[in-house]
């Protein structure tokens, strides 16, 4: 069995544990029983190894300085938080990211494909706005977050009422953690700390019920709600608005930030070139990367495929050309057919 660096779910014991490598580390696929671990997603409670990315913001005026650059205002008081995106000057999105507050706590929370972008971007406007950025991924002890997501993960929590990016410190066995509300792909929360007190609740929380969970079944439930993720699917290419973060993402009623002209001038004044859809794949699974065709013309690619089947189905998320017919069928480079999107 391979073991992972940082990990913060110890292996079940099960057989048949399998790993992958996103962003280069290895993280466990499944443990055993990925079918069952779908289930606990959507029914049950599942913990899921995140791998997030965590800074940490301090000085003068973290969240001014975040509210200049970031693409969605930034709360200033209380324990709410936000979703956002950081753009580059012509508006693509060089990495997203949520914001966090928890006491005097500034939190950055971003995927691994984004975080080294985060920490340059933060670290280009930190001095000249007297802040610091601390990288506690990185730190000694390390910090970490664990996802407790689906319908059972309020009650193993003791029903902490929060809303999304919303934090709270809970006490899970005999260690106590930082909480943040989470709504997409799927309910729950956030578990964020010291990886040694993660692993402790992860601990506590496996034994009362919670289910471990792998990325194969974690990453079936993305794709299915079309929950697009930085790195396979919003990339530096990407604007906002074709990604469908738009409405998370962004407000239209804030200051300046960099990239802010091209992003209103895509949403008051016309529809992008492309966007990101949900796709049934018949036929064989392609990989992220295949072109699609329609009528011998390149009309999109793939970006991400479900590692698991629903109904019978495998799901997809894909870039499409706004002229592509969406009632017609769509045609991979390898006869793999994509024939509508998901509702």
């Amino acid at each position: 069995m391979e073991e992972t660096r940082n990990q913060t779910l110890q292996p079940s014991g099960a057989a048949g544990t399998e790993y992958t490598r996103p962003a280069g580390n290895p993280v466990p696929s499944h443990y055993g029983d990925p079918a069952a671990e779908y289930v606990a997603l959507e029914h049950g409670a599942a913990l899921v190894d995140t791998h997030k990315h965590i800074l940490r913001l301090s000085g003068k005026d973290p969240t001014g300085m975040l509210n200049a650059i970031l693409t969605n205002d930034v709360p200033k008081e209380g324990s709410q938080g936000v979703y956002a995106t950081l753009l580059d000057p012509k508006g693509h999105v060089q990495s997203d990211l949520r914001f966090l507050k928890s006491g005097e706590d500034v939190l950055i929370i971003t995927e691994p494909e984004g975080s080294e972008a985060t920490q340059t971007i933060l670290g280009r406007y930190a001095p000249f706005s007297r802040v610091t950025v601390e990288d506690l991924s990185g730190a000694t002890p390390s910090w970490t977050a664990l996802g407790l997501y689906g319908p059972r993960a309020a009650e193993l929590l003791g029903y902490p009422e929060l809303g999304e990016h919303e934090t709270r410190h809970v006490d899970i066995g005999d260690t106590t953690v930082i909480a943040a509300g989470i709504r997409h792909p799927v309910p729950g929360y956030d578990l964020i700390g010291p990886s040694d007190e993660i692993c402790r609740a992860g601990e506590y929380l496996a034994s009362n019920g919670a289910v471990r969970t792998g990325t194969y079944a974690y990453e079936t439930i993305r794709i299915k709600t079309g929950t697009p993720r930085f790195g396979p699917d919003i990339t530096p290419d990407n604007f906002p608005a074709e990604s469908g973060i738009l409405e998370r993402a962004v407000s239209f009623s804030k200051g300046c930030y960099p990239g802010q002209e091209t992003v209103a001038r895509m949403y008051y004044r016309g529809h992008p070139n492309r966007a990101l859809h949900r796709l049934v794949v018949e036929g064989e699974t392609p990989p992220p990367g295949t072109p699609i065709f329609q009528n011998d013309k390149q009309v999109g690619r793939i970006t991400s495929v479900a590692p698991l089947p629903v109904n019978d189905q495998t799901l997809a998320l894909g870039y499409l050309h706004r002229n592509a017919n969406l009632a017609e069928a769509l045609i991979s480079e390898e006869a793999y057919i994509l024939p509508k999107r998901l509702k």
